[in-house]
């Protein structure tokens, strides 16, 4: 039975799960995530369009799926998945129990009009991978994350002349970003100019953006955002090709605004693979490889407005996205989940 959370699930994340699954996006990275916080604030609040939870309870077993909307987007992230067990005799396996609650969040959140599902997931865990792929999620692109923890071996002392981002410059920085990025990431992201838009901070949030570009007000060379909260800081930059040499003055830049011990976090993505041996002298480190996944809760429905009454027969045919082709070697998750119900 999947339901929504409940009060003795509080109770159930008190103890130590079989396993876990935590997606570091850039916001989990900035900010721990709390398991039981997260399920107490979805128990009072009801699952939405903002934050859903929904647990699966059978056999001594609970399964649970966390999932987070980005600010200002009809788009959500998962956050978290778990298994908590207590029983001793034979149980499905994770990757089917979180496969049956990964389909029920993407059911609920087509009905809160979210339009966009993410998930980070980490590389080297194929058969999570594999999870995701069946229920008809896509990867994107890969993305590296590095974190600030060797030496400066590159030893400059030269700091890009950067300035703040202002309202007027949302547009410049959208530019940049599709000269620089795949058509297939942008696709993928779906962002606007009013994505690149610094969004004053409340007083009571634990998390702040700050951002800053280099070059002309319509024709940008860099940017560079950071990302900061309580857990650390993530730095994420745009940078034109040619100019690809001055990616660590612009990064010195952006370390000499933080004034902590907290951890450094860069994110590149595989397309920006040429600025990894110029960041690494600067003592960033690689921590790891993401699929960066996405599944689409909309299809694109084109149908003809005047020729539908001049012509029989004529009826409006629906783009659906295509999955790859199952492996081999993988499990069908789809078909084993049915067993257990």
């Amino acid at each position: 039975m999947i339901r929504s959370v409940a009060l003795s699930d509080l109770w159930v994340l008190r103890r130590k799960p079989r396993n876990q699954v935590v997606f570091h996006n850039p916001f989990l990275l900035v900010q721990p995530h709390q398991p039981r916080w997260f399920a107490l604030r979805c128990l009072f609040a009801g699952n939405g369009r903002d934050r859903a939870m929904h647990v699966l309870h059978d056999r001594g077993v609970r399964a649970m799926v966390q999932a987070r909307r980005r600010q200002g987007r009809p788009e959500q992230d998962v956050m978290y998945l778990a298994t908590h067990s207590t029983a001793k005799s034979y149980q499905p396996s994770d990757y089917d129990l979180w496969f049956r609650l990964l389909e029920r969040l993407c059911f609920h959140s087509g009905q809160h009009a979210i339009q966009r599902i993410y998930a980070s997931v980490w590389h080297h865990d194929r058969e999570l991978r594999e999870v995701f792929r069946q229920i008809g999620f896509h990867a994107y692109t890969r993305q590296i994350v590095l974190q600030l923890s060797g030496p400066d071996w590159d030893q400059g002392t030269t700091i890009a002349p950067m300035r703040n981002q202002s309202r007027q410059d949302a547009w410049a920085v959208h530019k940049l970003y599709g000269a620089t990025t795949p058509r297939l990431v942008q696709s993928a992201e779906v962002r606007t100019p009013r994505a690149w838009m610094i969004s004053p901070t409340h007083r009571f949030q634990s998390y702040r953006r700050r951002a800053w570009v280099l070059g002309q007000h319509d024709n940008l060379d860099a940017y560079l955002s950071l990302f900061s909260g309580t857990a650390g800081h993530v730095v994420t930059l745009l940078i034109r090709p040619d100019i690809r040499e001055r990616v660590t003055e612009v990064l010195r830049f952006g370390l000499a605004q933080l004034h902590d011990t907290r951890p450094v976090y860069l994110m590149l993505s595989e397309y920006q693979q040429e600025l990894l041996n110029l960041v690494e002298n600067l003592g960033f480190q690689p921590m790891g490889d993401q699929s960066m996944m996405v599944k689409n809760a909309v299809v694109t429905i084109r149908r003809p407005v005047i020729l539908t009454g001049f012509e029989a027969g004529l009826e409006p045919q629906i783009t659906v996205p295509s999955i790859s082709s199952i492996r081999e070697d993988s499990p069908c998750y789809a078909s084993t989940h049915r067993s257990y119900q």
